[in-house]
């Protein structure tokens, strides 16, 4: 019995072992979490305090370099009698703020770029233990991970869908400017797919194929613009005398209208942008200034360019069917809409297929980041030098 009672004391002796070990090991993980943030807000802040200080040496050096010749033209013009001598007194005084200013500025974009990249690599907190010591979890190919649908480029021809399905014109005035506005449309959107592949080629570590791919998708929607200047000026000329009716009327033109009531729109509203080239040029001009900060970015605008190029076809597709069933135009022009649909898919799944290839040649990368090995912390020691 006593032998007995000596394995049971030792047998509870060893369970709270236990029990105490895997308390203390949650607390240090937990700590070593808040520990690396510590680390990583104070690299970056006094990194940027110790560049504002070069910058503060530039600026007086500057200042002093230049303090002769404030001095002369400060003295000139005290002897010319100009109306504002301190000015040339104060030169070596702007220099030196301006040269504060250009290095601190640029110290500060950093400093805020660092912090959102610090931001996006710290919400990932799913620690997790490696099925492979060597290479850790990773993802099949074709895996979907990525949110596409929160991209700026599907927001955005969304919207423009939106735009134009929300939207009943009354007079062929206003559907003669959707019309014209398709070509710089289209060639908006194309140019935002050809930014997107031009900075992953010089900017971000990004796969050669999904590049490749995505440049395909760039030169379908430049096919389909040209295209589309073809469709305008058909339509002009098919329709050439009814726009002359509207824009050049002759006395009493009205009395040809087949109903009594007249047009509510002006002969300018052809001339007006139309809805779906008002979102795609909104969305170029915005996309100009978009700066990922870290490549999950990146690859959801690919899965998103995918998204917006089919959001774009679908309001097409919209004034495709209006065309075929409400408006009075040539059928040839509702044949070269149906070609532009047509088109604009095609480059959608060019585009579907360049995401695809993101993500398959990409899947180490995106794995670690989704699911990281032990935790970011412990990710982040294979981290890259910045």
């Amino acid at each position: 019995m006593q032998k007995l009672r000596g394995w049971a004391g030792k047998l509870r002796r060893s369970k709270n072992g236990k029990g105490n070990a895997a308390a203390g090991s949650g607390k240090n993980g937990s700590t070593s979490g808040r520990l690396y943030r510590m680390r990583r807000v104070a690299a970056r802040k006094l990194g940027h305090w110790a560049r504002c200080a070069g910058a503060g040496f530039l600026a007086g050096l500057g200042g002093l370099l230049t303090l002769p010749l404030g001095i002369l033209w400060g003295t000139w013009r005290l002897i010319t009698k100009h109306r504002d001598p301190l000015a040339g007194f104060a030169f070596p005084v702007r220099i030196a703020g301006r040269i504060w200013r250009y290095f601190f500025r640029r110290s500060k974009a950093r400093h805020d770029k660092e912090a959102k990249a610090d931001q996006l690599n710290l919400t990932v907190n799913d620690p997790r233990k490696d099925t492979d010591p060597v290479t850790g979890p990773s993802l099949a190919a074709g895996t979907s991970v990525l949110d596409g649908n929160s991209s700026k480029f599907a927001l955005a021809m969304r919207a423009t869908h939106s735009a134009y399905t929300g939207y009943s014109p009354t007079s062929m005035m206003e559907v003669a400017a959707e019309y014209a506005g398709l070509p710089n449309g289209i060639r908006a959107a194309a140019m935002a797919v050809q930014q997107m592949a031009v900075n992953s080629d010089q900017k971000y570590p990004c796969s050669k194929r999904a590049i490749a791919k995505l440049t395909e998708a760039y030169q379908r929607m430049v096919a389909a613009a040209a295209r589309a200047d073809n469709m305008v000026a058909f339509f002009r000329y098919a329709h050439a005398f009814d726009i002359e009716r509207i824009v050049a009327p002759r006395t009493n033109e009205w009395m040809w209208n087949v109903t009594p009531t007249g047009s509510s729109a002006s002969e300018a509203a052809m001339f007006q942008p139309g809805r779906i080239e008002s979102g795609c040029v909104l969305m170029a001009v915005l996309y100009r200034t978009f700066e990922p900060v870290h490549m999950m970015q990146v690859g959801s605008e690919y899965q998103g360019i995918g998204y917006g190029l089919t959001a774009l076809a679908d309001a097409i597709d919209a004034l495709h069917q209006r065309t075929r069933d409400l408006y009075p135009v040539d059928d040839r022009v509702t044949d070269e809409l149906g070609t532009l649909v047509q088109m604009i898919r095609a480059a959608a799944d060019d585009a579907n297929l360049a995401a695809k290839l993101f993500i398959e040649d990409h899947r180490l990368e995106i794995s670690h980041n989704v699911n990281p090995r032990k935790g970011p912390a412990a990710e982040s020691m294979w981290n890259t030098p910045r």
